[in-house]
């Protein structure tokens, strides 16, 4: 009995984060709010030029195998900077990555890709940005 009310319990809990999780939407704008330094290599948040690399990179966090998934040639990446701006332009591979543009900085009006985790973490809307 014990075992059905705590499943019950955690698959609640489960709802109750999903629930949590900000809605992207298409054409909206975000920045990047986490710490992030274009000039360095191990303190840089990223964007990806091809949807592959971060598709892959995406599976090597999931399944903790980076000598499999993820082989990224360090060119293939655009580092930024805290405060850049990215645009949301469309979905792809189950909306686990999407299609962005970078709004500002020397590649801008660009297409890049992100891993929607990334963007849920480091990322805040800019409509949010206004309203602090």
């Amino acid at each position: 009995m014990n075992k059905y009310i705590l499943s019950f319990l955690f698959l609640f809990s489960l709802e109750i984060i999903s629930e949590d999780i900000t809605s992207i939407n298409i054409g909206e704008e975000w920045f990047l709010d986490s710490r992030s330094n274009k000039l360095s290599p191990t303190n840089s948040k990223v964007l990806y030029f091809m949807p592959n690399d971060a598709y892959h990179t995406h599976r090597a966090r999931q399944f903790g195998d980076w000598d499999v998934f993820s082989i990224v040639d360090d060119r293939n990446l655009e580092r930024l900077n805290k405060g850049d701006v990215i645009q949301i332009v469309e979905p792809s591979f189950n909306e686990k990555i999407y299609k962005v543009k970078l709004m500002n900085g020397s590649s801008k009006n660009k297409d890049f890709f992100i891993i929607t985790e990334d963007l849920i973490k480091y990322y805040k809307p800019l409509k949010e940005q206004n309203n602090e």
